[in-house]
């Protein structure tokens, strides 16, 4: 099938209003409170929602050619089904996230996504993380959407802080990253009262200190300590300088604009990761 047949086959199957998502191409725009307003541009609706949905999850377009504006479809459909506070997109979407687990634009948005639809994706999620056979990175993606969720519904947090800690009180040495992953996200949350799952979990050897820290890093970021007794035995993610734990989190050093870089492809900056998933973000 050449191109423009296949093109004209992805466009039978999206009726208006959707079918325009088709062909917006590459976001400009990564924060999400200046994502389009799909509903406002297009006048997509809840009407929409399991054609979103569909175009969400299409297997056809999320590995559609890097060249295309079809590539970029399921992007701008989960950030409409965000908007929209769809509950309906939450299971497929929660899906999702283990199938794309080298898409960086889905770890970019997915979080965002869900911390739109609200506190009914907690417990998804919260599944999601106790399924065996999930790797640490995408376990990882799946708390910055609890972080979101809580950040954007405070009645929330007390829930989703008590999911991290859960999985402190259960992740196995193995799995030390999403550990760390977890530790991390409570300290964005400041959840002093998991102290004791945390310091838990850096006993039993299954937190990673790469990620956000040791315990004594822990501890004076929750207020718990005000200096350290020993001397740090590597950087990490967050604190790059050892001696500065002010270091902002996650550097990333985003590539020239007149650079064309597909989804899929290579990023630039030599992180060896896709540019959907490192400075696309």
């Amino acid at each position: 099938m050449d191109g423009g047949q296949r093109g004209e086959l992805l466009v039978g199957v999206y009726l208006d209003p959707v079918r325009p998502l088709l062909t917006l191409g590459k976001p400009q725009q990564y924060d999400p409170a200046q994502w389009v307003d799909y509903a406002a541009r297009f006048g997509i609706g809840a009407a929409e929602t399991e054609a979103l949905i569909r175009m969400a999850c299409d297997p056809a377009l999320l590995q559609a050619d890097n060249d295309s504006p079809e590539v970029w479809a399921p992007v701008h459909a989960w950030r409409a089904l965000g908007q929209l506070r769809a509950e309906a997109a939450t299971a497929p979407l929660v899906a999702l996230l283990a199938e794309l687990e080298t898409d960086d634009a889905a770890e970019a948005d997915l979080p965002a996504v869900f911390g739109m639809i609200g506190p009914s994706v907690i417990a998804p999620l919260a599944g999601f993380l106790a399924a065996p056979d999930v790797a640490s990175s995408v376990k990882g993606v799946a708390m910055m959407a609890l972080k979101e969720i809580a950040a954007r519904h405070p009645a929330a947090r007390d829930d989703c802080v008590a999911v991290l800690a859960r999985i402190l009180e259960t992740v196995s040495t193995e799995d030390s990253l999403a550990g760390g992953f977890a530790v991390g996200t409570l300290l964005d949350l400041h959840a002093v009262e998991a102290i004791d799952a945390i310091r838990g979990a850096f006993a039993r050897g299954a937190v990673d200190d790469w990620v956000a820290g040791d315990l004594e890093d822990v501890e004076i970021e929750l207020g718990l300590r005000a200096h350290r007794a020993t001397k740090r035995r590597r950087a990490n993610m967050f604190f790059q300088d050892v001696e500065d734990i002010e270091t902002a989190r996650f550097p990333v050093a985003m590539p020239a604009k007149s650079t064309k870089i597909g989804r899929n492809e290579p990023c630039p900056c030599g992180s060896g990761k896709k540019y959907k998933k490192c400075c696309l973000v």
